[in-house]
């Protein structure tokens, strides 16, 4: 009864009631109250002994957010090498691993080598893993992690200072069952970064059902291998800033015309668009509850707009197109917000 109760609370007074006794503890760390919950852990220095309250929790499982690792002691030239520094990766974590199911990291500035790999090898009932800023963690670390069977979403973002000749390697952790994939911050030079992507949205072909692409060069590349594969795709993004992949947008805007996935969110950006990629889009994806197509300049806007020499049999066409998608909820076009 009293669980039905705190379905209707928020989740800062879900947790002053879940102060008044056992009973009301117990109801309130419920999976259906906990999806929603992440805990933040900033800094390394009192790491072990956050972490090792936490051994003692209730929680059925775990959702980390890591913060800033080793920024608190930038200072101190040993710290990040140190190996006192990083004993709960040995310690605390492992006895927390089993029940941690997200884990995210922010700005992992000096991770050192062997860390990432410790930490993801014991951490074996992942659904979600995200990590920043990855041209930080030096090193081949992700050929030293185990694949994470249970792993469904994947979020890596690399550095702007990612080396080209990196060899970092995203397919050796994911399991075929991925679900989501985004991938952000990769520059065009990085081809064997590049070439991974191609293999592991390859691999996980059958199952994904969410694939974003942020500032991710060789897009034409990408989507041409991307274009034969029996996909089921509900979201699909594509953010193009390489003046290349740009270029190339209407050839782009071709091959995803030719997927036939049966898409409810897209959402494209580049420098610019014109009415009919926008047709085109709307008249083949008709299942689409989101859309936003956006350009990273005013000219592309004023040319979506209808002004500068677009015809209005061209915007009444867009505009008959658009009410045609039935299940519509949200639309954007123009300059990227």
């Amino acid at each position: 009864m009293i669980s039905n109760i705190f379905e209707f609370l928020k989740f800062k007074d879900r947790k002053v009631a879940s102060t008044v006794c056992w009973s009301w503890y117990n109801a309130s760390i419920q999976p259906r109250f906990l999806k929603k919950v992440v805990i933040c852990l900033k800094g390394i220095n009192k790491m072990y002994d956050v972490l090792n309250i936490y051994t003692k929790s209730l929680l059925p499982f775990f959702a980390f957010r890591i913060l800033e690792i080793g920024i608190e002691d930038l200072g101190n030239a040993e710290c990040s090498t140190n190996q006192n520094c990083w004993d709960w990766v040995y310690t605390i974590w492992p006895l927390l691993a089993p029940k941690v199911i997200y884990l995210e990291f922010i700005e992992s500035i000096e991770l050192r080598d062997d860390i990432l790999p410790a930490l993801l090898n014991v951490t074996q009932q992942l659904k979600g893993l995200k990590i920043r800023d990855v041209g930080y963690c030096r090193g081949k670390i992700l050929y030293e992690v185990n694949r994470i069977q249970s792993l469904e979403e994947l979020e890596l973002q690399y550095t702007p200072a990612l080396d080209v000749d990196d060899k970092t390697k995203m397919l050796g952790i994911i399991p075929k069952t991925l679900r989501k994939l985004c991938v952000k911050s990769v520059p065009k030079e990085c081809e064997f970064v590049i070439n991974d992507l191609i293999n592991v949205i390859k691999f996980c072909s059958s199952h994904l059902k969410s694939v974003e692409l942020f500032e991710v060069g060789q897009i034409y590349e990408i989507m041409e291998s991307m274009v034969n594969l029996n996909m089921n795709l509900k979201k699909f993004g594509l953010h193009m800033v390489d003046h290349m992949d740009c270029d190339r947008a209407p050839e782009i805007i071709l091959l995803l015309l030719k997927t036939q996935w049966p898409l409810v969110d897209l959402k494209l950006c580049a420098y610019s668009f014109t009415y009919d990629h926008v047709f085109a889009i709307t008249n083949t994806f008709k299942d689409l509850e989101k859309l936003s197509v956006s350009g990273l300049s005013e000219r592309a806007f004023e040319t979506m707009a209808g002004i500068d020499g677009s015809s209005f049999e061209a915007l009444s066409r867009l505009t008959n197109s658009i009410s045609s998608l039935t299940k519509l909820k949200s639309l954007y076009i123009g300059i990227e917000r």
